[in-house]
């Protein structure tokens, strides 16, 4: 990252290594963790444009069943008080498969969510219209609703016909902050390109379209499979990645052919 001009991306997404997680590419412990993604977040916030961002994948684990690890939380305080946290946002995986920790003797709940620890200036790009939410059918029904002030127990008071006039003249429904996205093994998981902690391509396309515009870089420090890669060049964005592993080098290109050439397989 050292070796790039100031302000040469647009944006940068990646999932980077957690702590105290044995992959095949080493184990960092959570001190060096920290001293890894403070080197990382000083090169990311000299390479941004002014009105670039940084949405970092991570997810909180357990030091033993019922002891969750800090190490996510002690980052996301940190980058919120020495740069800027645009807004909290969550992943939520609604495919995770039921963990040991869900076990009836443990009684915990499925770990599905993730924190897509999103960074930069409070007036940073994004595109709401490019990722808004196809209405469902029982909102399109409210549009024989009575336009008549609704006014709920709590004092709330919405006009339904209103929501549905928005909803209508924009295309599409304001997303939730907690994003429901499936990490199946399907053909764009990185699981079925053979790397064990890679982000779904869904996630992925959807911060390429929100953060940045047609034509932009993006840099993705952490390439792995290079699944933000793929996420970028079909969204007709340029992308540069980074990856030390040399197993994840070559899937990483395998990856970016077929991004490029889909009908190639």
């Amino acid at each position: 990252m050292a070796s790039f001009a100031d302000a040469s991306f647009d944006a940068i997404i990646t999932d980077p290594p957690y702590a105290e997680i044995d992959r095949d590419y080493g184990r960092l412990s959570e001190s060096e963790w920290h001293g890894l993604m403070r080197d990382v977040i000083g090169q990311v916030r000299r390479l941004l444009k002014p009105t670039g961002s940084a949405v970092f994948v991570l997810q909180a684990n357990s030091e033993r069943v019922g002891r969750v690890r800090p190490w996510l939380f002690e980052f996301m305080a940190w980058t919120s008080r020495e740069w800027n946290l645009v807004q909290d946002v969550w992943w939520w995986n609604i495919s995770t498969p039921p963990t040991g920790s869900c076990q009836r003797k443990n009684g915990l709940m499925r770990p599905s969510v993730k924190a897509c620890v999103w960074l930069g200036a409070a007036k940073c790009y994004r595109n709401q219209d490019a990722v808004l939410w196809t209405p469902s059918e029982s909102m399109a029904r409210l549009k024989y609703a009575n336009r008549a002030r609704r006014v709920s127990p709590s004092g709330m008071s919405v006009r339904a016909g209103k929501i549905v006039e928005t909803v209508a003249e924009r295309g599409g429904v304001t997303p939730y902050n907690l994003l429901p996205i499936s990490n199946g093994n399907s053909v764009t998981s990185g699981g079925a390109k053979g790397h064990g902690a890679a982000t779904p391509e869904a996630l992925c396309d959807w911060w390429v379209r929100y953060i940045t515009r047609p034509g932009d870089l993006i840099l993705d420090p952490f390439f792995g499979s290079g699944t933000v890669g793929a996420a970028a060049l079909k969204a007709g964005r340029s992308v540069v990645g980074i990856e030390q592993h040399a197993p994840y080098v070559e899937l990483s290109r395998q990856t970016l052919i077929t991004a490029e050439a889909p009908d190639a397989g």
